[in-house]
């Protein structure tokens, strides 16, 4: 079936970072600065990002003295943040604003000229910058035409297989071409993990969580992961997110007695007490001035559903949005075994880590300021520690090559089982239903064991061919969901007390 292994030229690099979106792209940008040599492997195709990236908005204290304040909302809204962590973030966020500006981002201003900062829930001052509707989206650009003029390489199409270690010391990575079916290993010094994230749990349209279970496969900690962000604006039935920047510019959020609501706190708190209510966002009253910033969702929103966003109400309800745990790291962005040891040569940035920066909840406008501020630290440290060590374990990676090639032979040979979309409805039902806004201790135990018997059920895949077999990826993406929802109802069940988006009834 596959098309064999290709060793006798093996790639060899630097630093190599797994994922395409705004930490991927600037941890490669970072660590080329640094002075290694980088590359980008991505498992989806060219601009695939675009549609996962966050357009609320990006937190920045431009309007105040300090960023005291924002860390300290930070830190209530997060409820257990790691204060080193959200301390340099805060007090960096102006800086990397700056420089988004500088290679190219067009926020919204005000009458003086400065950005037009939004407030959104749990700031208590108006603090988040954004360009309309596409602030994730326009990052991302941005990100990708700075790799570009870099000459920084991206293989797209590539899904990491195995991550390769000798002694615990990252060797390399064994990858599967996509496109090709072609399976090799790639000599590395350092890999950065930088993914979407593991929403996929629960929603359809998010993302598997595999680059953070790639990392818990070869020993690296993972934290945070009883914790999941909610956003309130999803149209309903069709995991499209709308802008929190809108309410700013004038709409509502409307119950269907006409009352408006008041979104309060961190996200998920604020979507926990919507749960119970069918509600609507209301942007008639947004000034002509204003609409051209929200033309892309407008646009979305009449192609979709026929419905025009200025003259009519449009239902939105809550949905997860944001994974703040995954893999444990240290303030450098190194990947921990234990709480004093890190995986050498392994780092985790934006969404595939416990970055610390959100602790159990997420403060609207800091999730895109970490996935930039992560990725740069993650970058430089991955670069800095390259640059200093040597390449090893050739025959190592040669052979967890074809093991790899052997583990997929077996996987396209069963014929019983479970289907693939059957196996992920089976979790993403079992994560809504209890493991969503709120949590029922008594039964975690058993959510565990039902997970536990998902994972020994074979898949079936009726797609045996070699190229473009996305039926095997998407067999591939289960099984990290499979360990990844281990894990969180696992470190739900360890957490007694209800904390920020970890709420017990």
């Amino acid at each position: 079936m596959w098309n064999g292994l290709q060793v006798e030229a093996m790639e060899s690099w630097d630093v190599i970072i797994v994922g395409s979106g705004v930490a991927a792209l600037r941890a490669a940008i970072a660590a080329l600065d640094a002075g290694a040599t980088v590359s980008i492997f991505d498992d989806t195709g060219p601009g695939s990002a675009q549609a996962r990236a966050d357009d609320t908005g990006i937190s920045a204290s431009l309007a105040e003295s300090d960023s005291n304040e924002h860390q300290q909302d930070t830190a209530v809204v997060g409820m257990g943040v790691e204060t080193t962590v959200s301390s340099s973030r805060c007090a960096s966020s102006v800086s990397a604003l700056i420089e988004l500006e500088r290679w190219g981002l067009n926020l919204r201003r005000d009458g003086s000229g400065a950005p037009a900062l939004s407030t959104q829930p749990g700031h208590r001052t108006p603090r988040v910058a954004t360009a309309g509707d596409v602030t994730g989206r326009e990052t991302l650009r941005i990100l990708e035409e700075q790799c570009m003029k870099r000459g920084i390489p991206r293989k797209h199409d590539i899904r990491p297989l195995t991550l390769v270690t000798e002694n615990q010391r990252v060797r390399g990575l064994v990858i599967l071409d996509i496109q090709t079916g072609m399976i090799a290993p790639i000599q590395a010094k350092s890999v950065i993990l930088a993914g979407d994230g593991h929403d996929g749990l629960w929603m359809e349209s998010g993302s598997s969580g595999s680059k953070a279970a790639l990392a818990f496969r070869s020993g690296a900690m993972l934290s945070g992961m009883e914790f999941v962000g909610w956003h309130p604006m999803m149209i309903k039935d069709s995991g499209m997110f709308l802008s929190l920047a809108i309410l700013d510019a004038g709409a509502r959020l409307r119950k269907a007695n006409g009352d408006d609501i008041e979104l309060v706190g961190g996200l998920t708190d604020a979507c926990r007490l919507l749960c119970d209510d069918e509600y609507v966002l209301d942007a008639r009253n947004v000034p002509n001035s204003l609409r051209p910033w929200f033309s892309t969702s407008a646009q979305n929103i009449a192609d979709r559903f026929g419905l025009d966003l200025w003259s009519t109400v449009i239902p939105v309800t809550p949905a997860p949005r944001y994974s703040i745990g995954g893999v444990a790291v240290d303030t450098k962005g190194r990947a921990l075994v234990s709480e004093d040891l890190w995986l050498t040569g392994l780092y985790a940035a934006g969404a595939s880590a416990d970055t610390g920066m959100h602790g159990s909840d997420v403060l609207a406008g800091n999730w895109t300021l970490d996935e930039l501020l992560s990725g740069e630290n993650a970058g430089t440290s991955a670069g800095q520690w390259a640059t200093s060590t040597k390449h090893g374990g050739r025959t190592l990676l040669m052979d967890a090559s074809f093991t790899s090639e052997a583990e997929i032979e077996a996987m396209s040979e069963v014929k019983e089982g479970m289907t693939v979309g059957a196996l992920m409805a089976s979790i993403r039902r079992t994560m809504m239903t209890h493991m969503g806004l709120t949590r029922e201790g008594a039964i975690l135990q058993s959510l565990i064991t039902k997970i536990d018997d998902l994972a020994t059920s074979p898949i079936r895949l009726s797609d045996d061919s070699a190229i473009m077999n996305t039926e095997l990826i998407a067999a591939l993406d289960a099984t990290s969901m499979l360990d990844l929802a281990h894990a969180a109802i696992s470190a739900a069940k360890a957490r007694k007390e209800s904390c920020g988006s970890h709420y017990l009834i």
